[in-house]
């Protein structure tokens, strides 16, 4: 065995010393290189720490075109191959995979397993006819694959993947490789090499998103990503910058067109991009961490704008929209709290609005935080209800004070049966509770009837007015027509 060990270690030599480590490992007896190997483990742990050792040495040989752990190709030789398909008009595919508990294996089992579990993959992935040119090491835990007969793979992802998950035996552990999979391919989705690794890095990441674990890249998503990337870079400086702003939507009383308050809501505007919308943006500051920034700095210009107009005379009362993050935030009732005291506005001026969504993420969190604002005066309402996965009867248990009817159910109120259905549910079990019912996405006259019929409390929506901002709201106050007069009027709307 010894003897078997010096003369790979012999050879390993040999062929670094030539300035060719993927010749070298060739070489190796497949004993030494595979495992399970004879070696003790003494043994390959030295075999492995002086091939690492040499192939640091050899670095500037290959210029960073050959990955030290595995013998495969990196980044550089990757972009040198598809360069060279390109210039040869060969169609191609692109697979993108990541070996997803390489990290856990390091930290629970050590480094040197992980190498080896990595090795061992890279092994695997050469037994299925992917050859030295074509497998690369992207580092870290992606390999890359590029197939020069794509439509062999194009009904193969599952098979290639149920064949590489099958468990790795390393040192009597029996290690299963957890992958995620993207693809693409050339000319149909590019022919620039760094943009089609980069559209594989960006299909990759949906992929993980994904429920099985695998996505194929489609045309313009590397614009959508791009146009994220900048957001999220720009995202703090919006709110040092003042590009956010609010605007303020009225909310009517249906009985008699009364005003009741307004809602505000946020809107970017953004250098380059215009005016953006929050279902633009604010999925991009939760999953990046500024969610809170955003939501202190909403919270706080809608404080100041309450006292403003109280200042002259015209206080009015304002809806403001929190989100699961925020309910997760045991300090933040204190702080809305001090900002309203020191500006003098009355808590009863403000109403915060929380998804059901949101709320369910952590009801009991919810329900302390949310009671909490209650308590001192601030009142509670369930944005969107009917578009999440909560009932009233679960809600019902949260200190609220209303539920506002999504949109999507309103607008299609005179042709739906079963949308005029849920509306009236709603309302009927929501007053049941003692709670009150606003309705957004109001646009027409006959949904106002309609929802009037309903015994629905408030109504939002651009037929009342559209978002208006700060400085127009008491203008738009002063001229407001209500239109409860029209709405009475019109005797032929009926729910279905």
């Amino acid at each position: 065995m010894l003897a078997n060990f010096r003369h790979g270690l012999g050879l390993l030599l040999l062929g670094l010393a030539l300035g060719a480590s993927h010749l070298a490992l060739s070489l190796l007896p497949t004993s030494l290189y595979s495992p399970p190997s004879p070696l003790t483990q003494r043994q390959r742990n030295l075999l492995n720490r002086l091939q690492g050792q040499l192939l640091s040495w050899q670095a500037p040989l290959h210029t960073g075109r050959t990955d030290p752990l595995t013998g495969l190709g990196t980044h550089g030789s990757a972009l040198q191959e598809i360069d060279r398909l390109v210039s040869c008009n060969v169609a191609f595919s692109l697979i993108r995979l990541s070996v997803d508990n390489v990290k856990q294996i390091n930290k629970t089992l050590g480094h040197a397993l992980g190498d080896q579990f990595l090795i061992a993959l890279s092994r695997r992935l050469l037994a299925l006819g992917f050859h030295r040119g074509r497998l690369y090491r992207l580092g870290g835990n992606e390999f890359l694959m590029l197939v020069t007969q794509p439509e062999s793979y194009e009904a193969g992802i599952d098979r290639l993947r149920d064949r590489l998950c099958v468990p790795l035996e390393l040192d009597g552990t029996a290690l299963v490789p957890a992958l995620t999979l993207a693809d693409l391919k050339s000319p149909e989705h590019g022919q620039e090499p760094r943009r089609l690794l980069r559209r594989s890095a960006i299909a990759l990441g949906l992929a993980r998103d994904a429920n099985d674990g695998y996505y194929a890249y489609q045309s313009g998503h590397d614009q959508h990503h791009e146009r994220d990337r900048l957001l999220l870079r720009d995202l703090v400086r919006a709110v040092r910058d003042q590009q956010l702003q609010l605007v303020y939507q009225p909310k009517i009383r249906i009985a008699d067109g009364a005003l009741e308050g307004f809602e505000a809501l946020l809107q970017w505007q953004h250098p380059a991009f215009g005016i953006l919308q929050p279902d633009e943006f604010l999925p991009l500051a939760a999953q990046s961490g500024h969610m809170a920034l955003i939501s202190e700095w909403m919270l706080s210009h809608v404080v100041w704008q309450l006292a403003d107009w109280q200042r002259q005379g015209k206080p009015q009362t304002v809806a403001v929209n929190l989100t699961a993050d925020d309910l997760e935030d045991i300090q933040l009732p204190q702080r809305l709290l001090s900002n309203l005291h020191a500006h003098g506005v009355a808590p009863q001026s403000l109403m915060i609005e929380i998804t059901e969504q949101a709320v369910m993420r952590d009801p009991g969190l919810a329900a302390r935080l949310l009671s909490e604002l209650r308590d001192h005066g601030i009142r509670v309402a369930i944005d969107d209800f009917g578009t999440g996965y909560s009932s009233l009867a679960q809600l019902r248990h949260l200190p609220l004070d209303a539920l506002k009817i999504d949109k999507s159910f309103v607008l299609d109120l005179p042709l739906q049966p079963e949308d005029a259905v849920i509306v009236r549910a709603s309302v009927m079990l929501a007053h049941n509770f003692g709670l009150q019912v606003i309705a957004e996405g109001v646009e027409t006259q006959q949904h106002l009837a309609l929802l009037a019929e309903a015994d629905c409390d408030q109504a939002q929506g651009y037929l009342i007015s559209r978002p208006l901002d700060a400085a127009n709201v008491l203008a738009w106050i002063e001229g407001y027509r209500t239109p409860y007069a029209e709405r009475t009027s019109d005797s032929s709307a009926r729910l279905p």
